[in-house]
């Protein structure tokens, strides 16, 4: 089999310290994209401008990894848009709950707050190709569709007026292909979800899944095979030989075509275990992962071909 691997590290300037990180593993080539988070405070410009240059140099991607809520024990992000500020929390920053996010967020509201992160990431030089959702909100995960109502007398046409906005019904999903399409980008929305979900995705998020992969066929928004990881939080994971053997797993399973693996590689700093303590010891064995030379073995045995992108 003819098999491409986009590996990809997800949350670029979370801190200082393992942006530096990523850093260092595109240059040694463990990594070949990472996913930005534009909100975030400490995404400083010399970072950045690293990291543009090795994009440049054709060594790496970069994604617009989109957030829409803020992370527990740290401190919050906040929207960078107007209509982003409907989302957040009396203090002004993003909500912890990705759920509670997502039902807080409608179309107008999404669509505003990703162009107001794309803007910042150009601002600071980068080019983003891709797209991706930080925790999931613009797949929809976290909000089952409700049961129908009772028709409503009002028309949508004066609900809108009360809002100030046309009505809008897209998905999360088809807002993120149309921005996609928009802006000439991927879309991390595998083709298939069998490695990430296997059998266990619901039968209505399967339905939306369809429905977007169809539409961004349509709209020629490039996806991949399959994108999957290690989902598992560190208190079920009782090891890191464990972790390995599960990457491993995946990594010997990947279909024909251009597939991804993203990881969080965290680096070990006093921030780092101040803030999260043992659960950040998932990150610091991801870093570990993609130097270990059973992996880097893997990769080579299974004739497994690196790339930037899909």
């Amino acid at each position: 089999m003819d098999r491409s691997l986009v590996i990809n590290a997800d949350d670029f300037g979370y801190d200082p310290a393992s942006a530096d990180l990523v850093l260092e593993l595109i240059d040694e080539g463990c990594l070949t994209s990472t996913t930005v988070l534009a909100l975030a405070a400490d995404l400083s410009s010399t970072r950045t401008a690293a990291l543009a240059q090795l994009a440049d140099q054709g060594r790496c991607a970069v994604s617009l990894h989109f957030a829409t809520n803020s992370e527990r024990g740290r401190d919050g992000w906040q929207p960078l848009s107007e209509a982003g500020r409907r989302l957040a929390e009396p203090d002004g920053t993003l909500p912890v709950s990705a759920a509670l996010a997502e039902k807080r967020a409608d179309p107008w509201i999404m669509a505003e707050e990703l162009q107001a992160q794309y803007d910042r990431a150009v601002e600071l030089g980068l080019r983003p190709i891709r797209l991706d959702s930080h925790c999931g909100t613009l797949y929809g995960l976290h909000t089952p569709p409700a049961p129908p109502l009772p028709s409503d007398p009002r028309s949508a046409a004066t609900r809108s007026t009360a809002t100030g906005r046309r009505p809008d019904n897209r998905g999360p999903m088809e807002v993120a292909v149309n921005f996609c399409q928009h802006h000439q980008l991927g879309f991390r929305l595998p083709r298939s979800t069998r490695l990430l979900a296997g059998p266990y995705l619901p039968p209505w998020l399967r339905r939306r899944h369809t429905a977007a992969v169809a539409l961004a066929d349509h709209s020629e928004v490039a996806l991949p095979e399959e994108s999957t990881t290690n989902p598992f939080p560190r208190g079920l994971i009782p090891h890191y030989a464990a972790m390995r053997a599960q990457y491993l797993w995946l990594l010997a399973r990947l279909p024909e075509g251009t597939s991804e693996i993203f990881l969080h590689p965290g680096a070990e700093s006093t921030w780092a275990r101040r803030h999260f303590g043992r659960g950040w010891d998932k990150r610091v064995w991801e870093a570990r992962l993609l130097r270990d030379p059973a992996w880097l073995d893997a990769l080579d045995v299974q004739r497994i071909r690196l790339v930037t992108t899909w």
